[in-house]
Parts: C-alpha cells; sequence; structure tokens
C-alpha cells in the first residue's frame, strides 16, 4: 500500500496508460480521480476500480482548459481536503511531417499535450504549497529525445513535457514538490494501434524489422509504465526529482 490515504488525479485515465496507471494506483491504496472527455470509458474504469475493493470516481475534464482544471481540483480539494499525486497523463497524436503538418494539428497536439501539462501543474502546485507538498509524473515520450519521421507536432509537445517538468522541479523542490517523467516507447494501447495502421501506408517501414533490432524487442504492456509511475508517485523516490526515466525496452540505450 505504497499510497495509502493518498488523492491522485490521472488525466486521459479512460483507457489505455491513463486506465492501467488509475488501477495500479488504487491498487496501492489511493483514491483516484479517473479523468478524461470519454465519459462512458471513463465511468467505466472507475467502476471497475470500486468492484475491485478500491476507491475511485470519474470526473470529466478537458485537460486544454483552464477552467475545467481550476472546477476539478476545487473540488477534489473541498471533497478531499488536498491533492497528492497528479498524473498528467493525457495525450494525442497527430501524423504530419513538418512541411504539411497544419495549424489545427499543431494546436490540437500541442495544446493537449504540453497545454494540459502545464495547466494540471498550475491548477495542483498552489494546493501541494498549502499542504505540505506533492508528486507531479507527467508522460512524456522517447520521443522527446530521439526523433521518429511524421510526428512533428507530438515531437515538439513530448519535449515541452520534460521543460515542464523540469522547471516545476527545480523550482518547487524546496517546497517538498517533486516532478518527473516517463518516457514510453511502444505501448501496447489504442493509440499504438493507429500509428500501427498509419505506417502501414509506407512500404519503406517494416515495424517488425524495428521492434526486432530493440533490445527488449517487443511492444509494452501498459502495466510495465504503470509500476514506474507508482515508483515515482510514491516515497520509493523520495531523493528523485527533474528527472526524466525511460519504459522503452532499451530503446534510447
Amino acid at each position: 500500500m505504497l499510497l495509502k490515504d493518498k488523492i491522485a488525479i490521472v488525466t486521459g485515465a479512460a483507457r489505455g496508460q491513463g486506465a492501467s496507471h488509475a488501477r495500479h494506483l488504487a491498487g496501492e491504496g489511493a483514491k483516484v480521480i479517473v479523468t478524461d472527455i470519454l465519459d462512458d470509458l471513463g465511468k467505466a474504469v472507475a467502476e471497475e476500480i470500486r468492484e475491485s475493493g478500491g476507491e475511485a470516481e470519474y470526473v470529466r475534464l478537458d485537460v486544454r482548459n483552464s477552467d475545467e482544471w481550476s472546477a476539478v481540483v476545487g473540488d477534489v480539494v473541498k471533497r478531499y481536503g488536498t491533492v497528492d499525486v497528479l498524473v498528467n497523463n493525457a495525450g494525442v497524436c497527430e501524423f504530419a511531417p513538418p512541411a504539411e503538418c497544419s495549424d489545427e494539428e499543431w494546436a490540437y497536439v500541442n495544446d493537449t499535450n504540453a497545454g494540459g501539462v502545464f495547466k494540471g501543474c498550475r491548477a495542483v502546485i498552489p494546493v501541494m504549497q498549502q499542504h505540505g507538498g506533492g508528486t507531479i509524473v507527467n508522460t512524456a515520450s522517447v520521443q522527446a529525445v530521439k526523433g521518429t519521421a511524421d510526428y512533428t507536432a507530438y515531437q515538439a509537445s513530448k519535449a515541452a513535457v520534460l521543460g515542464i517538468t523540469r522547471s516545476v522541479a527545480l523550482t518547487y523542490s524546496k517546497e517538498n514538490i517533486r516532478a518527473n517523467a516517463v518516457a514510453p516507447s511502444v505501448v501496447d494501447t489504442p493509440m499504438f494501434h493507429r500509428e500501427l495502421e498509419h505506417f502501414a501506408q509506407n512500404e519503406w517501414f517494416d515495424f517488425d524489422a524495428w521492434l526486432e533490432m530493440q533490445p527488449i524487442s517487443r511492444a509494452s504492456q501498459p502495466e510495465e509504465v504503470s509500476k514506474m509511475v507508482v515508483f515515482l508517485a510514491s516515497d520509493l523516490s523520495s531523493y528523485s526529482t527533474g528527472g526524466v526515466f525511460p519504459v522503452d525496452g532499451g530503446l534510447l540505450a
């Protein structure tokens, strides 16, 4: 019970990595606020956690919207007293090379992936300051440090996540607020299968051959990333802040 009685908000938690993170945090004793814009799926995740003996509720949150962030955090504080853990997981991906990335695609991806992380941190930091600290875990990507064709807006957004994480960590470390980022590579989620459909259109791209070249030659499962999230959210990582923690099968190595 590494997170017993901690209050945790998880964004993008209706499916994929976010749903897995919510389940694992609840499994370690946290009271989890499952947030997303996919209402039916998000409610189902919260119900599943409760049926398994954990504590969870679903709250709708568009991470791009500052007013919604203020409302959700304010409500959580009113009901539970504080926010101990924030997992900024919500993310989207569009595929376009630099010369073909539209203003709309750029804004959509960056407002969600980078803007959502920034707005989430901005909303919870004052609460954490008032209540003795907390931990923030942001979902970055190996693509924040390693390039791939066609991911212009996505790569930029994930690099921004690293910058936000480091800034938060260095600014608030004296107030017992830690911030770290996880950097997954290939994770078996709905987003990953959408990526496969996109790259299958390119004759030059052989996914199986690319995967075989990695030290651990398979896609990761969401729970493998969730275990790192639990580590970073808990006191097991009490001396870690401002870090980037790969969950990438050795890809960056």
